[in-house]
């Protein structure tokens, strides 16, 4: 089953390395750890010891150029390898490595721990200073060479601190003194230099015969004088160190890291709450150098562990593709960063040029794995077998930020703002912004811009490929040179601070500075309920852009009856860009408003003399027929009040009297497009009615029709004794009309 399992890992692993070869930019993270190791023991990688100091200066800008050229984000650079200094101090001697002679100063003066940290910032890179926290002299036959140890060495002025374990000497761990002095070397690292970490090796308790009694006996704390209870006191003498450094780091500048590159192997055991899958004969640093950094990392007191892994996948007995696992799975929320064996390329094993790509891979397969730490520089230098070209083509293609440690500090930076866009020379595109706003809080300056790039305009900052680059220092202009003809991108920029924790984007551009053509055309719409509506596509006749159109807008989209006839609408074109065009469109409206005529006829009942529209009781039933037309087209009508009316809705309605009053009513006309309109008819009720019988009240003038007579007299006189044929103002007639 095991077999099984790790042929299934392996397949995945190839299928994932395959895809990082075709898209690089499909499985390269947003933030990864990208460090090198920058030796400077025994000269290893830096300096020659014999340069003068502008020779060592031009070599270590060479050095960083390398690094950064190939994608690295983070310099460890060794600052302490013996207890000595790169650096001037007044608690350790100059490092024999610098001037061939340990204890003498450079000349001309300088100091290469502040040189080193202003070129690494100026390159982009976080500097992270290396320290051997134990180590004092290095190869124990060498002691006594003057120019190797100086007489202001600790193995000159505390022989009593140190511990002989074979062929080094070491701090002994076991001393409170000790304790003292290493984490006085740091802290003055600290307070005097701006450092973004402090690192150490996996050098504490070497292997060999460790003769600590006497450091036993003057502390032992309570740990019993047995094999396993001697092995915990070695454990808690580290322990206490781990922990004050992390206690006096954090008072000093919070956000200084603090981290630590424990050899590969924690323990082994088939147990994984105990150690990892590897051959029981193999190292661990638990029980071989009293290093317990599960406990380390599982209080805290580490922002992050390193293990070397120096094997390579599929190696019997310590297996790359199972030890990574297992360190991903005990981060404890911390950072986890894996240390590759470069320089072992091209050695037994090591033969496949895609060796430490595929490590890479797996580690990026691992959720809790922050990124690698590779070892060392001269070996990427060198590109056996053309892997660091590979890295810096495939791998490390596309820039990365910083794993950010949101337990260091809450802090972000500001907005930058007023993000601007022009094309220059060869298509390139020159962004510039303002700042973000400047602050007194530590965490919330602005250490360097991100600048994304994408096709989107609703760009996924995490998405993979959509970080272009990042700025070397908080400069806030950029050029992007990648950019083909005819090719056009979204950009937007983020200001981060010193732990790369990232605040607010800015506004979004793109290099497309080209209007959109527009192009319209007329269209008819039928008004419907009493109303029309269009959409911008529909006035849009063929509209273009060189990038693509984004949306369309029409400065009116609905109408009504009052719009009928011709109107003028503005179509508005915006690119994906954001530039806007527009154009003219005629929208015809569709319909008609009526115009109604009310009319008014006489209807049933006894010829009375009067006009159409006047009604007198008493003559029998009497009624008037009240019609509705529309001049404009056809309409259907109601009418209101409704009281008195044959019916209320149509074109015809016939009103009968029942009272005397003066009568109006209201015909509204309804176009089939719901278009409204109202005219008015009155009619006039006269009660003629004599209280005796069936007679009428009939008025009665003297003198003849026309003429100035006698006041009229009022009578009451059967209906049909009144001539159907007077008119008023005549002799006899109805009175009132």
């Amino acid at each position: 089953m095991k077999k099984l399992l790790l042929a299934a890992a392996a397949a995945m692993l190839a299928a994932s390395f395959a895809h990082a070869q075709t898209d690089p930019q499909a499985v390269s993270p947003k933030r990864e750890m990208r460090g090198v190791w920058i030796s400077t023991h025994l000269s290893l990688d830096w300096p020659n010891r014999t340069q003068t100091p502008n020779q060592q200066q031009a070599a270590l800008r060479a050095i960083l150029d390398h690094n950064k050229a190939t994608g690295m984000n983070a310099a460890f650079f060794q600052v302490r390898s013996q207890a000595d200094a790169m650096y001037p101090s007044s608690l350790e001697p100059w490092s024999y490595y610098l001037t061939n002679q340990q204890g003498s100063a450079p000349s001309p003066m300088w100091d290469p721990l502040a040189f080193a940290i202003g070129e690494t910032r100026a390159r982009g890179m976080e500097f992270h200073a290396w320290i051997n926290p134990y180590r004092a002299v290095a190869t124990v036959a060498n002691e006594s060479n003057p120019a190797q140890y100086a007489a202001n060495h600790v193995s000159k002025t505390h022989p009593e601190w140190l511990l002989t374990v074979g062929t080094v000497k070491i701090l002994n761990p076991g001393l409170p003194q000790v304790r003292d002095h290493v984490v006085d070397v740091i802290m003055d690292i600290v307070n005097r230099y701006d450092i973004d970490g402090i690192h150490f090796d996996d050098y504490f308790y070497p292997s060999g015969a460790i003769l600590d009694d006497a450091a036993y006996n003057a502390d032992p704390r309570g740990f019993p004088n047995t094999t396993a209870g001697r092995a915990d006191w070695r454990r808690d003498n580290i322990n206490m160190l781990i922990a004050r450094v992390n206690d006096e780091i954090r008072a000093a500048k919070p956000w200084v890291k603090f981290g630590v590159s424990p050899s590969g192997i924690y323990r082994s055991s088939t147990d994984p709450a105990v150690g990892s899958p590897t051959s029981a004969g193999a190292s661990q640093h638990y029980s071989s150098m009293f290093a317990d950094t599960r406990k380390w990392i599982q209080q805290g007191w580490v922002d992050y562990l390193a293990p070397q892994v120096y094997w390579y996948i599929g190696q019997p007995g310590s297996d790359y593709q199972l030890l990574v696992p297992w360190w991903n799975d005990n981060a404890y929320e911390r950072h986890m960063y894996i240390g590759l064996a470069d320089y072992k390329m091209n050695t037994t094993g090591w033969t496949d040029p895609n060796q430490i790509n595929r490590q890479i891979a797996l580690n990026r397969s691992n959720a809790n794995i922050g990124g690698q730490i590779h070892f060392r520089h001269a070996f990427l230098q060198g590109d056996v077998l053309g892997y660091r070209t590979s890295l810096r083509n495939l791998t490390y293609a596309r820039p990365a930020l910083l794993p950010v440690m949101s337990w260091k500090g809450p802090g972000v930076p500001g907005a930058p703002g007023q993000l601007a866009a022009s094309v220059i020379d060869n298509n390139a595109v020159e962004l510039a912004w303002a700042p973000a706003a400047d602050s007194s809080d530590e965490f919330e300056k602005t250490r360097k811009y991100a600048i994304y790039r994408s096709a989107q305009r609703e760009m996924d900052l995490d998405a993979p490929g959509t970080l272009l680059g990042v700025t070397d220092t908080a400069t806030n202009a950029f050029t992007d040179a990648t950019v083909a003809p005819g090719q056009y991108h979204y950009y937007t920029v983020t200001a981060l601070n010193r732990l790369s924790a990232e605040g607010p984007r800015t506004n979004t551009v793109s290099n497309d500075f080209e209007a959109p053509v527009v192009r319209t055309r007329d269209v008819a719409v039928l008004l419907s309920g009493g109303t029309a509506s269009i959409q911008p596509a529909d006035i849009d006749g063929g509209s273009s852009d060189n990038w693509g159109v984004e949306s369309l807008a029409a400065s009116r989209t609905t109408f009504s009856c009052a719009d009928i006839g011709a109107q003028q609408v503005t179509l508005s074109v915006t690119d994906k860009g954001g530039n806007v065009a527009g154009g003219e469109a005629t929208v015809r409206v569709e319909g008609h408003v009526p115009q109604p005529v009310v009319s008014v006829t006489r209807g049933a009942g006894e010829e009375t003399g009067l006009p159409a529209g006047t009604i007198a009781l008493g003559y029998g039933p009497q009624s008037v027929q009240l019609g509705a037309s529309d001049t404009a087209g056809s309409s259907s009508f109601t009418w209101s009040p409704a009281a008195g009316l044959s019916t209320s809705s149509g074109p015809v309605t016939t009103f009968t009297a029942t009272s005397a009053g003066s009568f109006s009513f209201v015909a509204q006309a309804a176009s089939p497009e719901a278009c409204f309109a109202q005219a008015s008819g009155t009619v006039k009720v006269i009660d003629a009615r004599c209280g005796n019988g069936n007679k009428v009240l009939v008025c009665h003038k003297t003198g003849s029709a026309g003429s100035a007579g006698n006041p009229a007299t009022q009578i009451c006189v059967s209906p049909n004794a009144v001539p159907a044929h007077v008119r008023k103002g005549g002799t006899v007639g109805v009175c009132g009309a």
